[in-house]
């Protein structure tokens, strides 16, 4: 008698084993399998955005609705499909990814506004304080208006400092600055920031159950841990009263932070940037951007990035931003053109594309053949679906790293390297000789 099995036990009589595979296994090829692990993790990555679109405009989810469903389903079986049907699969979800970061994108600087530059205060706190961490601007603003004129700072933290490049989100005076940096330092953050923290959406490390700041953490929708206290239905009361609680925070670094620099407000500057590529003023583009991880690994970004000539500008966005972020790149010589621009979050990686695409229909030259090099740091489900997105517009030339996924084995890599001539990261100094044109 074979055991069930539930990836085939439905899909053929008398199931796996009475395919010739050991009782109880679907008998499901490697990569296949592993193409569909990466699918999953694209999904994910996916919906986080899905979610965040549906919030401000519902009516214009349902082509990715589809596209998450009908993956969904394609992952039940492999035992019609073949590699080139996976692979087709997978750039639907890419496909998805862009149509979903361009929404999202459209519907925040709808609600918000374009974001323009700005410079804001880094690691400087005082007074009440609420420090928010996370992606969804939509609950951002809810907070700011629950908390206004109440004697309470905000401050953002990691993939929230965006925000502070919004005209409708810094209108409100009590949005005060950015502290700490990627997603990971929250443990050693709060240890230090004597307010109240709130996280919404899925980047968050769970407290121990014993930290004595656990009762000033505050989560929504998804978000959840042990002893954590959920925000209800944008119902800010207790976040509020537990804030004035808590005893002033007073953090003081002189330190500043820009952002800001959303794809459209750079686009204006489009003269002045295509007369200094054909000026020869500035040579080349590097986006390197990406999910930040812990360990020294990371490193390799800053390392990149320092060593730029001064003829290059770093594009970037989401989390990694960090590792380099308190560098003042100054700006490309004799122009006004800044040498380092954020874009935003990582839901904004669409602005590299929509960068890429006006450079290359204004030069003529296709957008593979332009002197724009991508390095992305590899962490999360998000920074998945971000790659898919990019491979579904045929974009090549991409390095990756710290270093590579668990479910990449062999046979995919080596048709990510084929068709799309993928790279891994390696020595930061070495790979930059590489990648200067």
């Amino acid at each position: 008698m074979s055991m069930f099995c539930n990836q085939c036990e439905m899909s053929a009589p008398g199931g796996c084993g009475s395919k010739g595979q050991p009782a109880g296994t679907c008998g499901k090829n490697e990569t296949l399998a592993n193409l569909q692990d990466t699918m999953i993790y694209g999904l994910k990555g996916l919906s986080a955005y899905r979610e965040h679109l549906n919030e401000l405009a519902p009516d214009q989810t349902k082509n990715v609705d589809d596209v998450i469903s009908e993956t969904l389903y394609f992952t039940l079986t492999n035992v019609n499909f073949n590699f080139n049907d996976h692979i087709k699969q997978l750039m639907k979800v890419g496909s998805a990814g862009v149509e979903v970061m361009d929404k999202l994108s459209n519907a925040h600087t709808n609600k918000f506004g374009i974001p323009t530059p700005v410079v804001i205060p880094q690691n400087t706190v005082e007074g009440k304080a609420i420090l928010v961490s996370g992606h969804n601007l939509e609950m951002f603003e809810e907070l700011l208006k629950a908390t206004e004129g109440k004697g309470i700072n905000v401050y953002t933290h990691s993939e929230m400092l965006p925000a502070h490049g919004y005209p409708e989100l810094r209108k409100y005076k009590h949005l005060k600055g950015n502290v700490g940096k990627s997603w990971f330092d929250q443990v050693d953050l709060m240890k230090k920031f004597k307010g109240t923290f709130v996280v919404n959406t899925n980047c968050i490390v769970p407290p121990k159950k014993n930290a004595d700041y656990v009762d000033r953490v505050f989560t929504y929708k998804i978000v959840g841990i042990e002893s954590g206290t959920p925000i209800v239905n944008n119902n800010f009361d207790e976040l509020i009263a537990k804030t004035l609680e808590c005893e002033d925070t007073v953090m003081t670094e002189n330190l500043t932070l820009t952002t800001g620099h959303h794809y459209k407000t750079i686009l204006t500057l489009a003269p002045q940037i295509l007369d200094a590529v054909k000026a020869g003023k500035i040579r080349q583009f590097f986006v390197i951007a990406g999910c930040d991880a812990p360990g020294r690994a990371g490193n390799y970004y800053r390392e990149m990035a320092e060593n730029l000539p001064k003829d290059c500008v770093i594009i970037t966005s989401s989390c990694g931003k960090f590792r380099f972020n308190d560098i003042d790149f100054g700006n490309i010589e004799g122009t006004e053109i800044p040498r380092y621009l954020d874009l935003g979050q990582c839901n904004d990686s669409n602005g590299a594309v929509e960068i890429a695409k006006a450079v290359s229909a204004a030069l003529d030259i296709p957008i593979n053949d332009l002197p724009i090099s991508i390095v992305l740091s590899w962490m999360e489900q998000k920074a998945v679906i971000i790659l898919l997105a990019l491979l579904s517009l045929n974009v090549k030339n991409i390095y990756l790293g710290p270093k590579p996924p668990q479910f990449l084995n062999d046979d995919i890599v080596n048709f990510l390297i084929d068709t799309f001539n993928l790279h891994y990261t390696g020595d930061a100094k070495e790979d930059l000789k590489t990648l200067l044109k």
